[in-house]
């Protein structure tokens, strides 16, 4: 009996000494390694998104590449995109850049570079920056844009915005158009 008064609290001063040491190690160990790297971002050939907008018109988004957002992965950012709004339809608008982010929460497209839009009537306009909302349609931008219709009408500004299923364009700041009337 007096030997196990003796070696109970021994063996037990062991264990958390055992105990300390096993945490002192383990803490240590933590700060000296090295954080993991991020995963790699996932990269996309050829990638395709489809939907539809408030009013019933499916569109569609392809580009040559995508690469998903590590931080936030309802973000893509593509290369050489094109937006068909109206896919399927007769005279769908299109409209193309060399870059573009597309954010599937938001149902936003931002295009930028050489954004090239042709309403599929005809209207064509160039700009360097094109924002589009994928669940009403509407376009905006404040870039500089120039534009020209079928009968050779041409109009410059610094900024416009598109509603209405394209029914309503906007133009803003040092327009500038020349009508041809008669056509």
């Amino acid at each position: 009996m007096s030997a196990l008064r003796l070696v109970l609290p021994a063996l037990a001063g062991l264990v958390t000494v055992s105990i300390i040491t096993q945490a002192v190690l383990r803490a240590t160990e933590a700060r000296s390694s090295r954080p993991v790297a991020a995963a790699a971002s996932l990269r996309m050939e050829n990638p395709r998104f489809t939907g539809a907008m408030k009013d019933g018109r499916e569109f569609l988004i392809v580009a040559s590449a995508a690469t998903r957002d590590r931080i936030d992965p309802n973000k893509v950012s593509l290369e050489a995109p094109q937006l068909t709004r109206g896919y399927g339809s007769d005279a769908p608008t299109q409209v193309v850049s060399r870059q573009g982010v597309y954010d599937e929460a938001k149902g936003s497209l931002l295009l930028t570079g050489d954004v090239r839009i042709n309403n599929g009537e005809g209207y064509a306009f160039s700009t360097e920056k094109a924002v589009i909302d994928t669940r009403t349609g509407q376009v905006m931008g404040d870039a500089g844009v120039q534009g020209s219709g079928v009968s050779g009408n041409k109009v410059q500004a610094d900024s416009y915005s598109v509603t209405d299923k394209g029914d309503r364009v906007v133009f803003k700041g040092r327009v500038r158009s020349r009508l041809n009337p008669g056509h």
